[in-house]
């Protein structure tokens, strides 16, 4: 019979492989949490507000886009959802051709043209339009629109937009608090 007999250079080999073996899972462990981390400290999320005010004689009302994330959000596509179409984000186009008393009642002082690839930062926003309106013609407006000033707007805005590493996307609406992230 002959006797087992292990030398001390071998047992020395095998734990340093199983030592470099589990350094090499730790490392690639390691390395995926930092490429978390790291989509996380950019990601973007875009949030609607609707402001309301006013004078004595003149309410206005605005739809704004803002950043609330880390990082820059890239927008893919920005439309308003009118009764089930699509339309660009042109609300003066979109009043004049599917709610044309809209303009007869107030007017536009301000409006954005966002479009694929415009870019919000961090912390920016930007206004999509402001509607001015005497107050002596809102409520006819609201009964036209068929809306009150507390409920969703009646032009929804949908927008797709990802962040800098472009590998995830997310959906908002304008009458949703949290962006649904796409597959």
């Amino acid at each position: 019979m002959k006797k087992l007999r292990i030398k001390t250079d071998r047992i020395l080999g095998i734990s340093a492989m199983i030592i470099s073996i589990l350094t090499l899972a730790i490392f690639i462990y390691q390395t995926d949490i930092m490429r978390v981390q790291s989509k996380l400290s950019v990601k973007p999320r875009l949030d609607f507000t609707t402001n309301e005010g006013g004078n004595d004689s003149i309410v206005y009302l605005q739809q704004v886009l803002q950043n609330k994330g880390l990082g820059p959000a890239i927008i893919d596509s920005i439309y308003f959802n009118y009764q089930g179409k699509y339309y660009p984000l042109n609300i003066e186009k979109l009043l004049k051709e599917q709610a044309p008393k809209t303009l007869e009642y107030g007017y536009l002082s301000q409006h954005a043209t966002l479009g694929k690839g415009s870019t919000l930062l961090p912390g920016e926003e930007q206004s999509i339009f402001t509607y001015k309106i005497p107050e002596k013609h809102l409520d006819s407006l609201l009964n036209y629109l068929d809306i009150s000033l507390e409920g969703d707007s009646p032009f929804p805005i949908e927008v797709i937009y990802t962040s800098i590493y472009e590998d995830e996307r997310w959906k908002v609406y304008d009458n949703k608090s949290e962006p649904v992230k796409l597959d």
